[in-house]
């Protein structure tokens, strides 16, 4: 790893235009950690920044591209998020995980054919977390058509080789409330919470089935836990609703 006064040595030592002179390829991986870790940490934008410094410097580094997709996607981008993943898959079609989150872009863009299409390429990977992977994407593909057996299915799937995924049990549950099985989903959104307890979306899906299943007290503690847990957000604003509609009387159940 290159220090900053190295880095600042190596400014001044340069004969012109130093605002211009290309990174060393230890600054240029170090850039790409830093994105890496700036992506996992939720902080999409600065991530998509970082990742972009990375091409500048090198254009074809492939981590760069399909990370910059991702931070995209994560900001509601996905056109951005097509093309750099495109771009990923042009320097690299062996790769499978590349195709799969351009298939999560081509969903958000409602090209559902051609997210079909590099899923099904993706197969081929022997890897089983790109396998788990696949598995859930197809089950939220499945869900964006309203074919919503073949998404119980898929996520199914998805929980047989890892039965304690939190995306593949919320969207199970997802899957079989919109067929009308409300006690199965209960049970996986329940599932849901325990794999994530401070995950608001959960608490409010798993809020909501129990009022559907006239279990209005219990229903009204994970409505009133999503509020506490995000205030401002979305899922506070539907619990709150629903906790108006209640009335004070479903406490006393």
């Amino acid at each position: 790893m290159i220090r900053a006064a190295t880095v600042a040595v190596l400014v001044l030592l340069t004969a012109s235009c130093a605002s211009t002179a290309k990174r060393t390829s230890a600054e240029t991986m170090l850039n790409l950690r830093m994105a890496t870790v700036l992506l996992r940490e939720g902080r999409c934008a600065d991530a998509e920044k970082a990742y972009r410094d990375v091409l500048h410097d090198d254009a074809k580094n492939l981590d760069a591209h399909d990370g910059l997709g991702v931070s995209l996607l994560c900001q509601g981008e996905p056109r951005g998020a097509l093309d750099s993943f495109t771009q990923a898959v042009k320097l690299a079609s062996e790769k499978p995980l590349y195709r799969i989150h351009r298939g999560m872009a081509y969903m958000q863009v409602a090209q559902y054919k051609e997210a079909e299409e590099d899923f099904k390429w993706a197969e081929s990977s022997t890897n089983p977390e790109v396998h788990l992977d696949l598995a859930i994407q197809r089950g939220r593909l499945r869900q964006l058509q309203g074919d919503f057996a073949g998404a119980e299915s898929s996520f199914a799937e998805a929980l047989s080789r890892d039965p304690k995924n939190f995306s593949a049990t919320l969207g199970r549950g997802v899957a079989r409330e919109a067929q009308g099985k409300l006690e199965p989903a209960a049970q996986d959104y329940l599932d849901g919470v325990k794999l994530e307890p401070k995950n608001a979306e959960a608490n409010l899906r798993l809020g909501l089935a129990l009022v559907s299943l006239h279990r209005e007290a219990l229903g009204r503690r994970y409505l009133e836990r999503t509020v506490e847990l995000d205030p401002l957000g979305e899922p506070a604003s539907k619990a709150r609703l629903i906790l108006e509609s209640l009335g004070p009387e479903a406490r006393k159940q």
